[in-house]
């Protein structure tokens, strides 16, 4: 699983009732730089006093001028990475998601965060987890996140989709067994178009009006049905 920079758990489509942490290297690219000596200490120095912005900028342009250290950086980064993961224990019985300086998993024992001098801070902890087709959503018990999809797709569906995904984590963290009669219901306006626009629009990815969410619908109802419908 460590080959890539992104990597998806197969096996884990979504958890709930969790307790799912995100980890990332603080400074990525000065933090395996420096540990690596893969540039003059001078560079190391300046990119340290720039703002995050500014430093991810000039070090993009060293990467573009210089491939061997764009190539070195990634074997470390991975390298770092994979040595997080084997000192923590970290599977692929518990890894949710691994996005290139970033580990998700969903462990609740002490996490040993410097590994060699690079340091691994606590970003985030979620309650509950879905992915479909490489969008991943995050609940913590109020607020819903994703990763995999640009923000200015997400705003025209605060009122619809995503209202709708957040009432089923919600659901399904309480136990409520009404849930399947709600998905129900709420699956036969939109097939009889009862629901206003803002609800048909393709959740993440560019595609048909209102038939394109009906696959986004069925996954959710089997999730239900595996999570609540055998309670």
């Amino acid at each position: 699983m460590n080959e890539k920079l992104m990597w998806f758990n197969p096996d884990i489509q979504f958890l709930f009732h969790a307790n799912i942490v995100e980890y990332d290297m603080k400074a990525m690219s000065v933090s395996i730089s420096e540990r690596y000596n893969l540039l003059d200490k001078s560079i190391i120095e300046k990119l340290k006093r720039m703002p995050k912005e500014q430093r991810t900028r000039e070090v993009g342009l060293i990467q573009k001028d210089n491939k061997e250290f764009s190539q070195r950086l990634i074997q470390c980064e991975l390298e770092t990475r994979r040595k997080f993961l084997e000192t923590n224990g970290l599977d692929e019985s518990n890894v949710v998601s691994l996005h290139s300086d970033a580990c998700i998993f969903d462990s609740k024992k002490r996490i040993v965060n410097n590994i060699e001098g690079v340091e691994f801070k606590h970003a985030n902890t979620w309650t509950s987890y879905m992915r479909f087709k490489g969008i991943e959503m995050f609940y913590d018990g109020e607020t819903l996140e994703y990763k995999g999809v640009a923000k200015e797709l997400l705003n025209q569906h605060t009122l619809g989709i995503h209202k709708y995904l957040c009432d089923i984590f919600n659901k399904i963290e309480n136990y409520d067994d009404t849930i399947i009669d709600y998905i129900t219901r709420f699956q036969m306006k939109y097939l009889q178009d009862r629901l206003p626009d803002y609800y048909y629009i393709s959740f993440g990815r560019v595609g048909d009006y209102k038939m394109s969410n009906l696959e986004l619908f069925s996954f959710i109802a089997n999730v239900v049905m595996k999570e609540i419908g055998g309670k």
